[in-house]
């Protein structure tokens, strides 16, 4: 990487405070991924500028250095920033908090840039349903990784999914298996599920999610908007994305929540009003 870059187009995933009057700045940008860089005395900057340390908003920033914490030279805005609000919020801060988990400092991701750059426009569209742009950027984001799992094949047989049959899938070793209780009633007799499926560790004994063929299918050929497919494939993104990002808690789930009404108190019945 050259010593200096000018206007790269970023976005501010999270910064925070170092010493009394700069910040250190995680970004992401177009041609040079994920990036972190020291900006001094942003906290003492014209409030027209401080205003740009926001995240959600398309920047063009520039930088000088060539150590892992390189120095912010220059800031501007390159358009309006997002307007993510309600329940909007905390996903967008999802979006960004998987993305500082789970990319490399330094390496090139243009089409995930692309990516998110259209999830955080969806997202600021009054009342869109946030669940298929997560979703889907998941997706992107482990198959931009090379994490992706093969959602069309039995991985211990390479067989193909039906799709009118019923699976366990077990995330740390990718590997969908036939319902047992389904494959006994099958005409020509399949291979049944293990009575152990061992996570990668090769001891722990790993707990499927049980999914439709269908909705593989789906999941394989990115085709995730139907209902039902988003029901299902929930629960499934969860546990494939937690073998990456390991057991810490995300903090934006915690927002999310936080935003969360509590479910309606249970009605009264006549013995506990007497």
């Amino acid at each position: 990487m050259s010593n200096s870059v000018s206007l790269q187009a970023a976005y501010l995933l999270h910064y925070k405070q170092y010493g009394d009057a700069n910040f250190i700045v995680d970004l992401f940008t177009l041609e040079y991924g994920r990036i972190a860089l020291m900006a001094k005395g942003a906290r003492g900057s014209k409030p027209k500028t401080r205003a740009l340390y926001q995240p959600f908003r398309p920047l063009l920033i520039t930088w000088w250095g060539d150590s892992d914490l390189r120095t912010l030279t220059g800031i501007e805005e390159s358009g309006a920033a997002h307007e993510l609000t309600g329940t909007a919020l905390p996903c967008g801060f999802y979006l960004n908090e998987i993305l500082l988990r789970l990319l490399v400092k330094d390496q090139a991701q243009q089409n995930l840039f692309a990516h998110y750059s259209m999830a955080i426009a969806q997202l600021a569209v009054p009342n869109n349903n946030p669940e298929p742009i997560l979703r889907e950027f998941e997706m992107q984001l482990l198959d931009a990784l090379g994490l992706l799992p093969d959602f069309a094949h039995c991985i211990d047989d390479g067989e193909a999914i039906q799709v009118d049959r019923h699976y366990w899938f077990y995330p740390s070793s990718s590997q969908a298996v036939l319902d047992r209780d389904e494959s006994e009633h099958l005409a020509i007799p399949k291979k049944k599920q293990p009575d152990a499926v061992l996570h990668a560790d090769g001891v722990t004994v790993e707990e499927g999610v049980r999914i439709s063929g269908h909705t593989l299918q789906a999941l394989a050929d990115f085709d995730i908007n139907q209902p039902k497919v988003l029901e299902e494939i929930k629960p499934l993104m969860r546990r494939v994305l937690r073998q990456h990002l390991g057991d810490r808690p995300l903090n934006s789930r915690s927002l999310f929540a936080s935003l969360t009404p509590p479910p309606p108190p249970a009605a009264k019945t006549d013995e506990t009003t007497s």
